[in-house]
């Protein structure tokens, strides 16, 4: 998130693809979105904020599932390299 500086964000500690609390548990849905929106109000300058919560079986259950695919996850790593589509993209984003 820091690579796209976005102008105010939350981020949320979980892996990838479960941006809005663990599945099928609504009441850490709700405390995770509750907890994003109250940015809105909260957030008086641009920046990344993380939001206080932890979920450490779900990054377990995503390595053993890739553990278990073989090597199928063919995602890059991440890192703080920003990526554009277009040339134009980039220079836009780095102009301003």
């Amino acid at each position: 998130m820091q690579a796209g500086k976005p102008p105010r964000a939350k981020f949320l500690n979980y892996p990838l693809g479960f941006g809005t609390g663990k599945p099928f548990d609504t009441e850490n849905q709700l405390a995770v979105l509750t907890a994003a929106v109250a940015g809105f109000d909260s957030m008086l300058k641009p920046g990344v904020e993380s939001l206080d919560f932890s979920w450490d079986s779900g990054w377990e259950m995503i390595a053993e599932r890739d553990k278990n695919k073989d090597g199928a996850d063919q995602r890059s790593p991440r890192d703080t390299t920003p990526r554009y589509q277009t040339e134009r993209d980039k220079e836009l984003a780095e102009g301003n």
